[in-house]
């Protein structure tokens, strides 16, 4: 089975994280020696904003975390680089619960983290 797709616009700010695993040894005599332990998954948090006038999107959205059961199935999003181009990888949520304000079941603001899978 193809893992599902997240693909709702969420507003223009967001942010990206980069992690890099080094192991350091010291050794007895004060010196280091340092290697890496390979890549880490990138990791994405999102903000939405998503009233309720003109679409479903923040009670889409919200089903769609319940039928991932939070981090626990990948799906696929479209990640906009930088350089205007976009990338599409698998990612799962990085946490197990959602929360949203809602103001007169109309307006709806939350945040999504997103973590790389590999």
């Amino acid at each position: 089975m193809s893992s599902p797709k997240f693909d709702w616009e969420a507003n223009r700010e967001w942010e990206d994280e980069l992690n890099f695993r080094t192991l350091v040894t010291e050794f007895e005599d004060g010196k280091e020696q340092r290697r890496s332990k390979g890549d880490r998954p990138r990791v994405f948090r999102l903000e939405f904003s998503k009233q309720t006038l003109t679409n479903d999107d923040a009670e889409e959205i919200w089903q769609f975390f319940k039928d991932r059961e939070g981090r626990y199935e990948p799906f696929y999003w479209d990640y906009e680089k930088s350089d205007g181009t976009t990338e599409e990888i698998e990612v799962r949520f990085n946490m197990d619960t959602l929360s949203r304000n809602a103001f007169l079941n109309i307006l709806y603001n939350f945040g999504l983290e997103f973590k790389e899978v590999f």
